[in-house]
């Protein structure tokens, strides 16, 4: 860490768990915790991040953050700092930026998951030195943001980037959501596991909870239906990702989420049909690439965030 630097508490909100740590401005993770989800009710979900909070800050009192960042799952109003929605946690307009900066008295801002990770690629991670590009994140779900002309996109109603809603399947599977044959149902953690399934897997599941983690262990020892699940993700992937570029023309794709590190397995399906589904063909300027952020890439999203406004805030001084 440089001498100096700015330090930030980031937050980072799944489904499934949360995680607090201290983060500075130059990308290094001082320290981290990650916590599991006691209860989706909106006031637990307050008290249990300011215990969090709390233990982070009273753990280590030689740091003194600035800045709260924090990531929202689903949609977050940025500007008011509210988290608008979250499907299956049940969340509805919960003002969690306000509470906790009035908590802390600090400066706190939000924004989606998603776009936070993009924030965090082109500030510290994969797309550093790269003005156009889309991310996607792939794990239990599948969302995504676009970087365009060196800004971050949201669209007019802040939710740009959705490329798990895009049909790749007409009347396929069913998804959380009103439509069938979605990406997110094909290409997720929940549609790989679908896809393992159907190509014969079931007889090695037999009621075990298994996840894309294990599923790249059994693809690296040679598992038939493990490697067909994961050359079937790399298709729909590809699909998808070509209407993206056909429409948006990006220089580079930048997957994230925890299936990016078992990238290895649906590479070449992806590459093959992403090429097969662009306009002009192959274009030697686009290329996809796995974050090298890891799991941590949410963590740096949420410190990405708060940094963000620092940075309009000093643009707009100067």
């Amino acid at each position: 860490m440089k001498k100096g630097s700015r330090v930030i508490l980031a937050i980072d909100l799944g489904g499934s768990k949360y995680m607090v740590g201290l983060i500075s401005d130059d990308g290094e993770i001082i320290k981290k915790k990650r916590y599991e989800w006691r209860s989706y009710d909106a006031d637990e979900i307050i008290k249990q991040i300011c215990t969090a909070v709390d233990a982070m800050r009273q753990g280590y009192p030689d740091w003194h953050p600035e800045l709260i960042g924090m990531t929202i799952p689903g949609l977050a109003d940025a500007q008011k700092g509210i988290w608008k929605r979250s499907g299956f946690m049940g969340v509805r307009n919960l003002p969690i930026a306000p509470i906790l900066q009035e908590t802390y008295q600090m400066p706190t801002f939000i924004d989606n998951d998603c776009r936070a990770c993009a924030l965090a690629e082109k500030r510290f991670g994969t797309a550093r030195d790269c003005d156009d590009f889309f991310y996607i994140t792939v794990s239990n779900g599948i969302g995504g943001a676009l970087f365009l002309n060196g800004k971050l996109y949201t669209g007019a109603g802040g939710s740009s980037g959705e490329i798990g809603q895009i049909v790749v399947e007409e009347g396929g599977r069913s998804s959380h959501g009103r439509l069938q044959g979605t990406l997110e149902a094909y290409a997720s953690a929940r549609g790989l596991m679908a896809n393992y399934l159907e190509a014969g897997g079931w007889e090695r599941v037999q009621g075990k909870r298994m996840d894309g983690r294990m599923l790249s262990a059994l693809a690296d020892e040679g598992d038939s239906a493990a490697k067909r699940a994961f050359e079937r993700q790399g298709y729909y992937l590809g699909k998808a990702l070509a209407m993206v570029c056909n429409l948006l023309d990006p220089e580079r794709i930048v997957i994230g989420g925890g299936l990016s590190l078992a990238f290895r397995h649906y590479r070449q399906s992806l590459e093959a049909e992403l090429e097969k589904g662009l306009m002009m063909g192959h274009d030697p300027r686009l290329c996809v690439l796995p974050s090298i952020l890891g799991y941590e890439g949410a963590l740096l999203g949420a410190a990405a965030v708060a940094l963000r406004a620092v940075d309009r805030e000093e643009s707009e001084s100067g």
